[in-house]
Formats: C-alpha cells, structure tokens, sequence
C-alpha cells in the first residue's frame, strides 16, 4: 500500500501514522494507528486478514477461554475421574502459566512451543507434556472452528519423545514378585481377611479398581470366567472453583479392551465359591448394618474398600514376612497392589505365553503397550531361549 494513503496524527506530543479503513464485515470505519509505516502494514495485513475469514474479535486471555471450554464445554461428555485429571493439568499448567495473559486471538504455534520446551527444561517429564497436549490441542482447534484463530497450527507443535532409556527406566519400577516371593507371600496370606483379594489378583492380573468394583453376578462358577465390565475409583468432585471433597463411583473401565473375559483357574473358583458362603453368613449375622452392594471384595459392612489402606496392609504382610526371613537375599521389597497385576503377566511369560495373548488378558489397548511394561521380562525370556538353544546344541554334538 502506497505511504500516501496514510495519514499522520499527533496524540500525546506523539506522532503516528493511521489509516482509515472501511470493509463489508466492519460495522463502520475504523482507524488504525502505528508509529512507523511498516507496523501500520503490518496491522492492515492482519486486520484484513482476520476480517476476510470472519474472526471474532475474543478478547479474552487464553486462561480464561481455556477453562470456559473446559468446564462448559469439554466436561459435558467426560467421565468424572477424566474430569479429575483434566482439573489437575489446568490447574498445573494451564493456570497462572506463561499462556495465561496471552489473549486467545494472539495466541500462536510459537507460544505453545516455547512453554512446551521450557518446562521440559525445567525438568516436566515427557508423559506430562503428551498428556497437557492431548487437552491443549482440543482447546486451540476449538477456536480455529469456531472462528477466534485464523489457523490450527497444532499439527506443527514438535512434541518431545521419550527415549529407550525412559522407556526401561519404567520398566524397572515394575516389580513382580519371583515365583519364591510368591510362593511365600500366598503362604503368610493364609487365612487372612484379604487372602480372597489378593489371591485374585494374582491369577486374574485385574486391575484394583476393577476388583474393586467386581460384583457377585460377575463371576461364571459354571464356565470359569470373570467378565470385567466396570471399575471403582474414589474420584472428586471438580469446577473452575476446585475440588470438593472424594467419593467412590462405578464407570466403564478406561478402554474398550478393558471391557474382557478372563477365565480363571478352578482351584480360585473354589475358593471363591467357599468365600462367597462365609460372605454370606456374615451379611445375615450384621443385618440392617451390612451395606449389601452385591460386592466380592468390600469392608466387613459391606463398603468399597479404601485403595491407601489396602497398600499398607500389602506392605504389612510383606514387612511381616521379612522379619520372619533369616536369609537376607530373600527379603522382599514392598510393592504397589499393581505389582500384583505384574505378576500374574510375568507368570504367564514364564510359561511361554505369547504377548498378544497377554495383551487381552490384561486389557492393554495395544500389544506394544504390554511389550514395553515387559521389556524385562521378555529380555530375561531371550536369554533362556538362547540357553536352551545351546543346550540342545551340545546334545547333538553328543551323540
């Protein structure tokens, strides 16, 4: 545009250039104002720009657009503990963040992606960074659709990737009991309110909130089977304002492969027949005091049991075993109640089970999944394989 058509105005002792400009999507003319020409260009080009792909004028920072499309829109197909975990990251990172005071419309590629890589500096890990995206990125093409940004530029955010070395430092805090360890673990388990539990879980490789909210009607004594359909989890109440105080919920389990059959050896199934009786007998003794939610697992008045608590009476017994061990080599560490679950997959390994195989019992939503829990395992598998190859080897050369 040719510097004629520019005019000048002074404001404040200040002298600047402006332009009067008229388009068909302008209510009326509106004047435009920079200190040089090149800004005032600059300006026009962009103006022009949002005007000719009908841009709201959302003057709203990127905070405050963030958690109106969270909590009004976003929330309104989730399941409460995703509510749960989406209030974290916008509390975590969204709030009070460098993104914060950025307006919605002005918000761009380059402001996403220097946070992103500042606060991997800062030492965020590289999950937490996948996970703020996975909501960030809903949120930018949001406003693409809805006419605030005149590009979705989420396609271009570099997203940091984790590396081999990550990738087995997971797989090490994985930690399943040795096939000793859990001989001895089911042996001081006997007789203990929790044996039933945590025999379960070891020959299901269920998840806890899964055995949590298992129920009677769920388990097949004919077929020997137990359908997973549905977990428990003690999840908060969550709003722009906070968190309000926790309670347990039933919800579908978090992926469709979740939602499985698992057949069951028949000796748990006897066990489990002989519970339910002593379940039973107890319900009638406790009457009106017992809260009958048709629960396997559940508190002696028939409440869900607390996930905190279950882990320090898991450690209890491990601690009790401990003292009771001479050989130091043999002390067992403590473990989450997941390790459990690790353990029923390690065994299954250990059997020559295939991955894929694995993958379905456990309701990994992807085969690569269970290989990269198990990286280990697996390698510990190789290496057997290998010496019994060599084995075999030198038997022909015997003969």
């Amino acid at each position: 545009m040719a510097k004629t058509n520019y005019l000048k105005r002074t404001i404040n002792g200040k002298e600047y250039y402006y332009f009067r400009l008229r388009h068909v999507n302008l209510n009326k003319p509106k004047d435009i104002y920079a200190p040089t020409v090149k800004e005032l260009d600059q300006k026009l080009r962009a103006i022009r720009n949002e005007l000719e792909n009908n841009i709201v004028n959302n003057k709203e920072f990127f905070e405050t657009f963030f958690a109106n499309w969270l909590f009004d829109v976003r929330f309104s197909t989730l399941k409460p503990s995703t509510k749960e975990r989406y209030e974290g990251i916008y509390r975590n990172y969204i709030k009070d963040s460098p993104l914060s005071k950025i307006k919605i419309r002005n918000i761009s590629l380059n402001d996403i992606q220097e946070y992103y890589n500042k606060l991997i500096k800062s030492g965020s890990s590289v999950s937490s960074i996948l996970a703020l995206n996975k909501l960030l990125a809903p949120c930018i093409r949001y406003a693409y659709n809805n006419n605030i940004l005149i590009k979705d530029f989420t396609g271009a955010i570099v997203l940091p990737k984790e590396d081999q070395q990550t990738k087995l430092n997971k797989a090490s805090k994985v930690q399943p009991f040795t096939l000793d360890g859990q001989q001895r673990f089911i042996s001081a388990i006997k007789g203990h309110e929790l044996e039933m539990l945590f025999l379960t879980a070891l020959n299901t490789g269920m998840r806890q909130g899964e055995l949590f909210a298992l129920t009677w009607k769920d388990i097949n004594f004919q077929e020997y089977y137990i359908d997973v359909n549905k977990t428990a989890k003690n999840v908060a109440d969550v709003s722009r304002e906070g968190r309000q105080q926790s309670k347990v919920i039933i919800q579908t389990p978090k992926t469709v492969n979740s939602i499985r059959r698992i057949s069951i050896p028949l000796a748990l199934a006897e066990q489990l027949r002989q519970y339910k009786l002593r379940q039973s007998e107890h319900r009638l003794k406790l009457a009106n005091l017992y809260d009958d939610n048709d629960l396997v697992f559940c508190t002696i008045y028939g409440k869900y049991f607390d996930s905190s608590n279950i882990r320090k009476r898991l450690n209890k017994i491990i601690d009790n075993i401990n003292a009771a061990e001479t050989d130091k080599t043999k002390i067992i560490k403590h473990r989450k109640f997941h390790d459990l679950r690790h353990t029923y997959a390690t065994r299954l390994f250990e059997l020559g089970e295939v991955p894929k195989t694995v993958q379905k019992l456990l309701g990994h939503s992807d085969v690569s999944l269970t290989l990269d829990t198990y990286t280990h395992v697996l390698k510990d598998m190789e290496v057997m394989a290998a010496s019994k190859l060599n084995d075999l080897y030198i038997s022909m050369r015997a003969k």
